[in-house]
C-alpha cells in the first residue's frame, strides 16, 4: 500500500515527545510493509540521509512562520497552505495513493483534499489539544481573553474538520473521552505513545546519586512543574544526596529564568542533547513534577522502556498503566519520596519494562496500527 503522510512536525533528531511520536509512527507504516512519501518539517536543517527509514521517502514542507494577522484571528487553522497542496501533487503525478496519514496539531483542512479522490484518512492527534491550551497558565485580562480566543478556534477546528476522517488516533483513554464528544465513537482509536523496544537496550552504568528530568522546558507544563519541584521541594537536603540533570530543549533558559544560572543547588541544566537514552539509562530515577497536561508522557515511556523508576506527581504520569510508579502529589510527599528511594531502583525498573512491553512497545502498537488499517479503513 502507498501512504502519504504529512506532518508539520520535525522528527529529526528526535529530541522531544512530539518528534518521537510522529517518528515511530512511521516507521511502524513502513515495517507494515507500506510504502510511505512523508511530508515533514526540517527545522533543524538536519541530513536526511542520516535519518533513512527503510521503506520511507521523505519530502521537506518548511513552514512559514505566523504573521501578525495569522496569530490574532487563528485563521492559519483553518487555510491550506499552497506549498503543501504542491508536494500532494509532487507525490500524486507518478503514484497511486492508497491512504493519507495527517498527524499531529491542526491540519484537518487538508482532510477533504483525499476525501475528494476518495482517499481515507487517518488523522493522529498527539494529545487533546484544546485542553492543553486552556491550562496554559494566563495573568491579566488580555492574555485570559487572547487565551480563550484560541482554545475557542482550536475547538471549532476539531469539530469542523476531525469527524472527516476515517479514523482519527487518540493517545489515552482520557482523550478518547474528550474527542468522543464530537467525533462518532466508531472512528476513534488508542494507539498510545510507543517507543521501539530494539532501541531502548542500552549498556550503561547507573550512578545512584544522578536523577533526571527530560523535557523540552520552553512547555509550560514542563517548566511550571520545573518551577514547582525547584521552588518547592528541592532543599538542601536532597542536594546534599542526588544531583538533578535537566535535559533537554530551553533547560538551560529556564533554570537561569528561574534561579539566574544553569547549575544551582546541584541541578544542572544540560541543554538540547541529540538523545536523551544515555541520561536516562545512568540515572537513578526520572522525576516527573508536572501539574499540567494531558496525552501520555513519552518521558515516562523511555524511562520505562530503560529500566528507570520513575518518581513523579499523578499527573505526571496520566494515561500511562503501571501500578509500578513511585506517586507524590505534594511537595512535602514527593520531598519523602526521593529521600527514601533507596533499594528500590533495580526492581521497580524492571516492573516497569515489563508494564512498557505489554502495552507501550512498538511490537504491540504495530499489530494495533495493522488492524485498523485492514478492519476500518481498507475491509476485505
Amino acid at each position: 500500500m502507498n501512504i502519504l503522510f504529512f506532518t508539520n512536525i520535525s522528527p529529526f533528531p528526535q529530541n522531544g515527545g512530539e518528534k518521537l511520536r510522529s517518528y515511530y509512527l512511521l516507521k511502524v507504516l513502513a515495517e507494515l510493509g507500506h510504502r510511505v512519501f512523508a511530508i515533514i518539517g526540517n527545522e533543524e536543517q538536519v541530513d536526511l540521509r542520516e535519518y533513512q527509514i527503510e521503506g520511507v521517502e521523505f519530502f521537506i514542507h518548511e513552514e512559514k512562520a505566523l504573521g501578525l494577522a495569522d496569530r490574532l484571528t487563528g485563521r492559519h487553522h483553518f487555510q491550506r497552505t499552497s506549498s503543501v497542496l504542491q508536494l500532494f501533487e509532487k507525490i500524486f503525478q507518478n503514484r497511486k495513493i492508497d491512504l493519507a496519514f495527517l498527524d499531529y496539531g491542526y491540519i484537518g483542512q487538508y482532510i477533504s483534499y483525499f476525501r475528494n479522490r476518495g482517499i481515507p484518512v487517518i488523522l493522529g492527534t498527539h494529545n487533546a489539544q484544546a485542553l492543553h491550551t486552556q491550562q496554559v497558565p494566563a495573568k491579566g485580562f488580555v492574555k485570559k481573553l487572547r487565551r480563550s480566543q484560541l482554545v475557542a478556534v482550536e475547538k471549532l477546528h476539531e469539530r469542523k474538520y476531525f469527524n472527516q476522517a476515517a479514523a482519527v488516533l487518540v493517545v489515552s483513554e482520557v482523550d478518547k473521552a474528550y474527542h468522543r464528544s464530537f467525533i462518532d465513537p466508531s472512528k476513534l482509536f488508542v494507539i498510545p505513545n510507543f517507543l521501539d523496544e530494539r532501541e531502548y537496550e542500552l549498556d550503561v552504568v547507573r550512578d545512584p546519586n544522578v536523577l533526571v528530568m527530560t523535557a523540552n522546558f520552553s512547555m509550560y507544563m514542563n517548566y511550571e512543574g520545573l518551577k514547582w519541584f525547584v521552588e518547592n521541594v528541592w532543599n538542601d537536603e536532597l542536594a546534599a544526596r542526588f544531583r538533578l540533570l535537566l535535559v533537554g530543549r530551553h533547560s538551560k533558559e529556564a533554570l537561569r529564568k528561574l534561579k539566574g544560572a544553569e547549575e544551582w543547588k546541584n541541578i544542572k541544566a544540560i541543554g538540547k542533547v541529540p538523545d536523551v537514552k544515555p541520561f536516562i539509562g545512568m540515572a537513578s530515577g526520572v522525576i516527573i513534577p508536572l501539574l499540567h497536561g494531558s496525552g501520555t508522557r513519552l518521558k515516562c515511556l523511555e524511562a520505562m522502556a530503560l529500566r528507570t523508576p520513575v518518581i513523579a506527581t499523578a499527573k505526571g504520569v496520566e494515561g500511562v498503566r503501571s501500578e509500578n510508579f513511585i506517586i507524590a502529589n505534594t511537595a512535602e510527599g514527593f520531598k519523602n519520596a526521593l529521600l527514601t528511594f533507596n533499594g528500590k531502583g533495580q526492581h521497580l525498573g524492571t516492573l516497569l519494562r515489563e508494564d512498557f512491553m505489554q502495552e507501550y512497545s512498538a511490537a504491540v502498537n504495530r499489530k494495533r496500527m495493522e488492524e485498523i488499517i485492514n478492519a476500518q479503513l481498507l475491509p476485505q
